[in-house]
């Protein structure tokens, strides 16, 4: 894991990589992430196509994943797919995950996460081998809001798709969760966000609902899948050491904020929606293609529930192939 920065702001000058050192396949990287606290470095993998020569352009995706995941997990599993099929591909800690720095360990804040994405396509512009008008980005869950979002301002990435999105979070929060148990989530938001500003500690909160028997108990058949990804070794903390399913609790307060679909019908930017035709989540993928203006499309992944797009198989093929057809 790569030290967290000083107290100190710092400065750091980009640089290129040298493409003669890297390789066809996984190749661990850094690059620099320019935060208001000063520059920070953030941990990468790069994942290139068969015969990789750095003298040509490819085809290239930056991938961000599901709420509180780390480069290893369903981007990784994305991230070989895509080289597969001859396109450069990037996954990444975002900071204060995994290996990359940050101050605030674990915590799913989406302006950062948002930063984070340009500083991935800042670092992937300056690379000779990145055909800069084949820049696509593809987010996965969590992911999809911070691409959508992303790349309503940011018109280097060429086109997008959202996979499996959770779209809708301010619906979820003031309306899905109903008035009693929103106001009793934020109280215990802003009472931690209290706490960690007179304190400095950031205390762990299960937002999951993995540890109390939520997710492993629940009628809902995706939170039912998701204490099988994350609490077992499919692609939990023993097969994946940098995961945690924990998060300061006060991030409540900015996942409410931030919808999707709030700014679809400012997204010009070309968008493909994918979603499981099982998933619970599908709603949000519809209501964010209906709302979106410019050029779209929907696919539905015949048979999969929202967690299986994360690395089964016999659907995330289908989910490249699809995003691969759109992005040409």
């Amino acid at each position: 894991m790569l030290d967290t920065p000083k107290s100190e702001n710092r400065t750091i000058i980009p640089q290129p990589l040298d493409a003669t050192t890297l390789k066809a396949g996984d190749n661990k990287v850094t690059f620099v992430s320019k935060t208001m606290g000063g520059d920070i470095m953030l941990a990468g993998l790069l994942f290139l196509p068969e015969n990789f020569d750095p003298a040509r352009t490819y085809p290239t995706v930056v991938l961000t994943g599901a709420f509180q995941q780390v480069k290893e997990q369903t981007c990784a599993v994305y991230g070989r797919k895509f080289a597969k099929q001859g396109y450069v591909a990037l996954a990444f800690d975002h900071q204060g995950y995994g290996d990359s720095e940050g101050f605030i360990r674990h915590y799913e804040y989406t302006p950062a996460k948002i930063e984070g994405i340009q500083d991935a396509i800042s670092f992937l512009s300056m690379q000779g081998f990145v055909d800069r008008e084949r820049l696509f980005g593809v987010g996965v869950c969590a992911g999809a809001t911070h691409i959508a979002m992303t790349a309503m301002t940011d018109k280097r990435l060429k086109k997008v798709a959202l996979v499996g999105g959770m779209l809708m979070n301010t619906f979820v929060h003031f309306t899905a969760n109903g008035r009693k148990k929103t106001a009793a989530m934020l109280h215990g938001a802003n009472e931690a966000r209290q706490k960690w500003y007179e304190s400095g500690e950031a205390v762990p909160f299960d937002a999951l609902g993995m540890d109390d028997g939520t997710a492993k108990n629940s009628k809902i058949q995706d939170q039912l899948e998701g204490y099988d990804y994350y609490m077992t070794e499919r692609a939990g903390a023993m097969t994946n050491p940098n995961y945690t399913h924990l998060t300061p609790e006060f991030f409540v307060e900015d996942n409410a904020r931030h919808s999707a679909r709030s700014i679809a019908k400012y997204l010009r930017t070309p968008a493909i929606t994918i979603h499981g035709s099982k998933a619970s989540t599908r709603i949000f993928s519809w209501l964010f293609h209906w709302s979106k203006r410019g050029p779209k499309k929907r696919v539905v992944i015949k048979g999969a529930t929202h967690v299986d797009l994360y690395d089964r198989d016999q659907y995330v093929d289908q989910v490249i192939a699809a995003a691969d057809a759109y992005f040409k």
